[in-house]
């Protein structure tokens, strides 16, 4: 351990923001366990993630920030856990208060907050100039303790045959097999980013039905998404019809993550599913602008089998071009 610090046994992770950045968050997840295998892990969360993480290795309680309704009642609960270690990846006021007045002994954070001094070991790194990736940034939290840290990348998200059964009659039962190969397009962000034009990734999906006909599209996205998955839908050809469908609003977050998992390749602007599908190691199409606390230096997926395109001129993303998605895919299929 460095500067006397003491081997975390208890631990508690704070990552109380949207799913990619969770995501992201797990490989430390992974790495703690790596260092110190006999240690237990609490993650704090909200509560939409838990079921897509609800029997993570790794994550030995899963702990719900928004279901206290007070910071008093929050400030219980953690303390209810003596915690001796705390991880504070997304920094909050509310919280770093919470885990200072909980008496967690080792509260790591960020240096460059007004409220840093509540936390007594301090991570001198600004994300906003993004020179490096959102997972490395996390990894040092952890070398603020230990020497013994590799940027290791490791997931463990798992599903069970019965539940990728469930999935399919659900599907099924709405016109949607699941068993043809399929191609998966995520037009949403939730305004985490830019999102590429609709009309262009109308036009991409136009020709990818016309130049692959072996393979379906699966629109994906939140139910208040549903929107631009039916203007891509209205403005399909149809020929095409029986080739592409929408399933948002018909699918838990954890049955996106195994139809992303046997899908073929994924197609999406910088947001949470594509973070999925990176855990996931699968093929990628990503859409990202290049202002440095949204680019792809930082916010890339992980898999390694990723194609990022990103804008001619400076955020523009109209200047993506639809023959550039598509030499991109033919990399894939």
């Amino acid at each position: 351990m460095k500067n006397g610090y003491k081997e975390p046994q208890n631990i508690l992770i704070s990552r109380t923001d949207k799913i990619g950045d969770v995501i992201l968050t797990l490989p430390l997840i992974s790495e703690i366990k790596r260092l110190f295998p006999t240690s237990k892990v609490s993650f704090l969360i909200q509560s939409n993630l838990k079921d897509l993480l609800h029997d993570y290795e790794g994550i030995d309680n899963l702990i719900f920030v928004d279901e206290y309704p007070s910071e008093n009642e929050l400030q219980k609960k953690i303390s209810s856990y003596n915690f001796d270690t705390v991880f504070a990846v997304f920094p909050r006021f509310p919280l770093a208060l919470i885990f200072y007045t909980s008496n967690i002994p080792q509260r790591i954070g960020t240096a460059y907050r007004w409220y840093s001094f509540l936390y007594n070991i301090k991570v001198k790194e600004h994300r906003r100039f993004a020179i490096k990736h959102e997972f490395q940034y996390n990894l040092g939290l952890l070398r603020a303790i230990t020497q013994n840290v590799k940027d290791n990348i490791v997931f463990h998200f798992k599903y069970s045959e019965e539940e990728k059964t469930v999935l399919r009659n659900k599907l099924l039962q709405n016109d949607i097999n699941m068993d043809v190969d399929y191609i998966i397009v995520h037009p949403g962000s939730r305004e985490s980013s830019i999102d590429l034009p609709l009309d262009i990734l109308i036009a991409a999906v136009k020709r990818i039905l016309e130049e692959f006909p072996r393979y379906n599209i699966m629109l994906t996205g939140l139910p208040n998404e549903t929107e631009k998955a039916n203007k891509i839908l209205a403005d399909i050809p149809e020929m095409f019809k029986q080739k592409i469908f929408s399933v948002c609003g018909i699918i838990t977050l954890r049955e996106l993550m195994i139809l992303i998992d046997n899908c073929k390749l994924f197609i999406s602007n910088s947001t949470g599913p594509i973070h999925i599908a990176g855990a996931l190691n699968k093929n990628i199409v990503g859409f990202y602008p290049e202002t440095p606390p949204m680019g792809p230096i930082r916010w890339k997926p992980l898999s390694d089998n990723n194609i990022i395109l990103t804008p001619e001129a400076y955020d523009d993303m109209n200047s993506i071009k639809v023959d550039d998605i598509l030499a991109a895919v033919k990399n894939f299929v």
